[in-house]
This record gives C-alpha cells, sequence and structure tokens, in this order.
C-alpha cells in the first residue's frame, strides 16, 4: 500500500474516532434508536461507511475514499485537525478545489474557537494562493492583517501576491509594514520595487516621473547599482553620454557583478563620448580586482583597437594564465592568423571543440534556488528572490 493510502487510512480513523465521541451521549440515551430511511443504528451507519471508504483504500481508489471521509467526518474541536490535514493534503496533490471546500467546511462551523478557524483561515488563503486566485487571496490575507492575525504571515503573502501582480506601490506598502513587524530589513527590496516604477515610467516615456522614482529608491538604499543603471539608460535617452557613464561606473563600484549587464551599453556610451581610451582603462583597471570572460574579451578587443594585435595577444595571454575559461579560449582562437592555423593546424580543432562547448556555457544563475539560464532577471522567476541572479563563475562560465 502506497504512503497516500497509508496517511488515508490513518485520516479514516480518525475520522471514526471523532464522531463517535460527539455522539457518545446519544448513543447511551437512544441506544436503540434507528434511522428513520434504513433502521439501523448511528454506529452501524457509522461503521458501514467507514468500511466502505476502507474498501476503496484496499482497492487502490483514494479519490472515492476521500469522498467518504468527506461525509464521515463531522467538523469539532476533536476533529479540526485531522481536518486540516486532509485539506493540506489535498493542497499537496494538487486538488485545489477540494483543499478550499474542506477548508471553508472548517471555518462554517460555529463551535470551533477562534485560533481554530484563524488558522483554517490561513490554510484556505493559501489553497487560493496555490490555485492561482489571487484576488480571494489578497481580499483573505488583507482582512487578516487588518485584524491582526498572523500578521507577519499575512504580510508576506500579500508582498508575494503584490509582486506577482507588479502592483509595486502596494508593494512597497507592505513592505515597509513588514520591516516594522519583523525587524527585518527590507530596503534592498523596497529600492528594487521602486526602480520597476521608474522602468515602467521610462518606457511610457514619463523620464520625469522616473527620476523622482529613482531618488525614493536612492533614499531606500543608495548602493542598489540598479538605480544607477537606471539613471544611465534615462541620460542615453536623453543623450548624455558622460553622464551615462559615470552612472554606469557607479553601479560597477557599488557591486562588481552588474558589469556583465551593462558592459555593451557602457562601452556604446565611452564611444559615443568619444572616451574610448578611457573604457579601454576602466576594463583593465576592473579585471585587477575581478574576473569576468565577456569583460575580458571587451578588453581585448579595445586593447587591438588602441594598441595593435601583439598587445592584445599578451594581455589575453596573461588573462588565460590568471583564470582560464573557454570563452577566453575562443577570443585567443578568433585572434589567431591564418599562417598560424598552417603552422599548427591543432587549431582549428581546438577552435570547433570550443564552438561545441558554447552549448554547455549558463550565463547567470540564483545563488539562492541555482536556476541557471542565459538571461538576467533582476527577480527569480524560481524563488522569487531580489538580485540573486548572478554571473556564473567557472570554466565553462564567467
Amino acid at each position: 500500500m502506497s504512503d497516500w493510502l497509508l496517511v488515508l487510512l490513518a485520516l479514516l480513523a480518525g475520522a471514526a474516532l471523532g464522531m463517535l465521541i460527539p455522539h457518545r451521549r446519544w448513543y447511551s440515551r437512544n441506544r436503540h434508536a434507528t434511522s428513520a430511511a434504513g433502521g439501523k443504528s448511528l454506529t452501524d451507519n457509522l461503521g458501514n461507511r467507514y468500511f466502505r471508504g476502507i474498501n476503496y483504500l484496499l482497492n487502490e481508489q483514494p479519490d472515492k475514499a476521500l469522498e467518504v471521509f468527506l461525509q464521515l467526518a463531522e467538523v469539532t474541536p476533536e476533529t479540526v485537525e485531522t481536518h486540516l490535514s486532509l485539506g493540506n493534503l489535498f493542497r499537496r496533490r494538487g486538488e485545489m478545489d477540494n483543499a478550499i471546500r474542506c477548508h471553508q467546511n472548517i471555518i462554517n462551523q460555529p463551535e470551533l474557537s477562534a485560533e481554530e478557524r484563524n488558522h483554517a483561515l490561513l490554510e484556505l488563503g493559501e489553497d487560493y494562493l496555490r490555485a492561482g486566485l489571487l484576488d480571494r487571496a489578497e481580499d483573505l490575507f488583507s482582512s487578516l492583517a487588518e485584524q491582526q492575525i498572523a500578521t507577519r504571515t499575512s504580510l508576506q503573502r500579500l508582498l508575494n501576491i503584490f509582486q506577482q501582480e507588479h502592483e509595486w506601490q502596494s508593494a512597497i506598502q507592505v513592505a515597509r509594514q513588514l520591516q516594522r513587524v519583523s525587524g527585518e530589513a527590507y530596503q534592498p527590496m523596497i529600492a528594487h520595487f521602486y526602480c520597476e516604477l521608474a522602468s515602467e515610467q521610462r518606457h511610457a516615456g514619463h523620464q520625469a516621473a522616473a527620476r523622482e522614482f529613482l531618488e525614493q529608491a536612492r533614499q531606500v538604499d543608495p548602493d542598489c547599482a540598479r538605480l544607477w543603471i537606471e539613471h544611465a539608460y534615462l541620460a542615453t535617452g536623453d543623450g548624455q553620454h558622460d553622464q551615462a557613464v559615470r552612472h554606469y561606473v557607479r553601479a560597477c563600484q557599488v557591486d562588481p557583478d552588474c558589469l556583465p549587464l551593462v558592459l555593451d551599453a557602457l562601452i556604446a556610451a565611452y564611444r559615443q563620448a568619444g572616451k574610448v581610451a578611457e573604457a579601454e582603462q576602466f576594463l583593465h583597471t576592473w579585471l585587477a580586482d575581478n574576473s569576468d570572460t565577456s569583460a575580458v574579451i571587451a578588453a581585448v578587443r579595445l586593447t587591438h583597437e588602441q594598441q595593435g594585435a601583439e598587445q592584445a595577444n599578451k594581455f589575453l595571454l596573461r588573462e588565460l594564465k590568471r583564470q582560464p575559461t573557454v570563452g577566453k579560449m575562443r577570443a585567443l582562437l578568433q585572434l589567431s592568423s591564418a599562417e598560424d592555423a598552417r603552422s599548427f593546424p591543432l587549431l582549428d580543432v581546438f577552435s570547433q571543440l570550443s564552438e561545441s562547448l558554447r552549448a554547455y556555457e549558463n550565463g547567470y544563475q540564483c545563488r539562492v534556488c541555482g536556476l541557471q539560464g542565459h538571461t538576467h532577471h533582476w527577480h527569480c522567476p524560481s524563488c522569487r528572490s531580489w538580485n540573486t541572479t548572478l554571473p556564473v563563475r567557472g570554466i565553462l562560465g564567467e
């Protein structure tokens, strides 16, 4: 018998006991009473339904067994935990309609304590979230938070909902409440919410409104690299390339891991400002303390442009010895001349090998949940953490 069936068997046993307890006094007063329908006693009816449920279990028909359980087990203070467990079991199986029905059934019982009803309300809210019924979940958790019932949990669920719905102003308000309730630091997250608002305004062509949101982000968390990147986007849109360069550099100073995100835009801003030599110098300085294959390749190209092939090769070989990666090897092979290929035939083989390894490269990985991919996300789509997606390090990354 599967673990699932064993759990149901235990639940049905608990249900039978729960039914017997509330009716024990009734049964002692009405020992010879019969049901209106079939003339059988209460315990006979209970036993028949119980053993019918057991029969479904033995025949591995858990859905029918669960239906019997719902009919069998009256919600009482003695059985409420069993019903809660059943509802959670439904939710884990993805049967959200049954989970919702089970938890609503608990809430509707007048004899339960406030604590038991509130517990069921929280579980019902979880059901709504899992089912994607965000409007219902929002109403329920908002009501609980207003009544100061499981305040921290309710606010955390509301924050999750508002992020899914991209309701950033509401998310900011809830995050500030959570900060007061929990004592935890939500400033970095709130700064990202303001950056989301700024990005929306920038794409809508409302530059002034975007800058106002970025100023609010700066007041909340001046070490948020993203706000400086957003400032750079705005400066570029206004043709202020010198200012864009300063903002990009500021972002890289705050968070060196963000350089791969802005590398192309940063070099383009340097070029528009007529400062290609400064771009080369910036990358060489940055690489003295950091390591990134895309930055090395960009620096090689700028060095080749500014100082010639010999200096570019020397720089790349030095970087390869310091931190070898497939990407740097590919760049070295691309710099090789046709004459080099004729004198060293294996160069072509190495080139093909490095290209075949490209399929195994992952650009970014979330440091919280481990999600990997070629696209950067400020907000991890898997674990929903903010600013946790970083460039992959190692021979196939960086």
